[in-house]
């Protein structure tokens, strides 16, 4: 027979059980995903950032990251807002009357604009993995914004680097008149200007523009003497373009051409013949432990073989650390013994600084941009096996943040 000694024992062990878990919080966060463009097209990256989500909630509730506290994003909370403006603010506040702590996603740069704007006005953060427009790096302007990914201005940067490095003196920039399109567009020219290189043709349109009209661009870049060609534009406006390029037969070894994005797997055969061999920025992700424990929860959940060379994969990471960030803010919160509050997370988010499957994560006074993130230059050698192949022939060193080349 049990002595009373340990009963006693006993009984208090259920207590601290019962009242731990009655003490634990349970914190629950919005998501702002593209699952589809405008025009219905399936936005093939949108699937593996909700993936890198999925992964990094598992991860933090599995292995007790918050200390008994579970993060959960439901699929109540997720909204495909098609990469697109209109009603994007109602939708941004339809997740914040759920009481979420914070809105997760937001990857496109012109509607995350909006969502900024609507964060401010209702003190709600709001996370990007993709949202690179210049404009958003301000924190004066978005003080409830912040994004784990590095802005356009330093990825149009190194592609003009490279243009540099093989010999280019005159450009020609097509751009679309979105907050991203613009924005690259005037960082491209101010970094002309810094490496005497002169934009000799600018063609601007808006997204969703007609195949015609980019087609009518392309016929009067083909009647130029210009080889060295800029593309700043989303993924579909990019699909036309090389498009374009197909029909017009400039795809040709005397042409270089560099594009903001990645083209991604369900792209047409047409734009594959006229992208072939095009130069592409995306996220660097440097080696490490956070990385390969990444890879292996990827390739468990995902049925797939981690390809770090594929954008849908990079895209999933950086979705992953969103969330990654979320935890720290919040354990951050909790060390200080402050109220898990969206104001006091907000707070906690800027200062926060750890090591994330994408590399050290930590951010700028001031500003909304992370600190010496790497860039690498990708190039597309064709599809193969039913996917896009790209080889890193490029890649930036955090110290200096010099291009330095790997291979053609």
């Amino acid at each position: 027979m049990m002595s009373f000694l340990k009963q006693i024992k006993l009984c208090f062990v259920l207590l601290s059980i019962i009242l731990g878990q009655a003490s634990a919080d349970v914190y629950y966060l919005g998501g702002m995903f593209t699952q589809h463009y405008r025009d219905g097209t399936y936005a093939e990256w949108g699937k593996y950032s909700r993936l890198g989500v999925n992964i990094a909630i598992k991860h933090v509730n599995d292995d007790d990251l918050l200390d008994g506290d579970k993060i959960f994003m439901p699929d109540e909370n997720i909204i495909d807002y098609h990469c697109w403006n209109e009603n994007v603010e109602l939708m941004t506040q339809s997740l914040i009357k759920k009481n979420v702590l914070a809105i997760v996603g937001a990857e496109c740069s012109d509607p995350a604009v909006l969502m900024a704007n609507v964060a401010a006005d209702e003190n709600v953060p709001i996370i990007s993995y993709g949202a690179n427009a210049s404009v958003l790096s301000s924190e004066k302007n978005f003080p409830w914004f912040l994004r784990v990914i590095t802005p356009s201005k330093k990825y149009e940067k190194h592609l003009l680097d490279l243009a540099s490095k093989y010999g280019a003196r005159e450009i020609a920039v097509f751009h679309t008149t979105d907050t991203w399109g613009t924005g690259g567009a005037l960082a491209l020219q101010n970094a002309a200007l810094e490496m005497n290189i002169n934009i000799a043709r600018v063609f601007s349109f808006p997204r969703d523009t007609s195949q015609t009209i980019i087609d009518d661009h392309i016929k009067a870049l083909s009647e130029t003497n210009l080889k060295h060609i800029f593309l700043i534009s989303p993924t579909p406006d990019t699909v036309k373009f090389f498009k374009g390029i197909n029909k017009y037969d400039l795809n040709k070894s005397e042409y270089k051409f560099y594009a903001s994005e990645m083209i991604l797997n369900n792209t047409p055969m047409d734009a594959i013949d006229g992208a072939t061999g095009y130069f592409s920025p995306i996220a660097g992700l440097p080696d490490s432990e956070e990385l390969d424990n990444y890879v292996k929860m990827y390739e468990k959940i995902s049925g797939e073989t981690a390809d770090l060379n594929s954008a849908n994969f990079i895209y999933s990471v950086l979705s992953y650390d969103q969330i990654l960030l979320v935890s720290e803010a919040i354990k951050s919160t909790k060390i200080k013994n402050l109220e898990v509050s969206r104001k006091n997370i907000m707070s906690e988010l800027r200062q926060v600084s750890f090591f994330g499957a994408s590399g050290k994560i930590s951010f700028q006074n001031g500003s909304n941009d992370r600190l010496n993130m790497p860039i690498n230059i990708m190039k597309f050698t064709g599809k193969k096996d039913g996917k896009m192949r790209f080889t890193r022939i490029a890649q930036t060193d955090t110290i200096f943040n010099e291009l330095r080349l790997i291979k053609e």
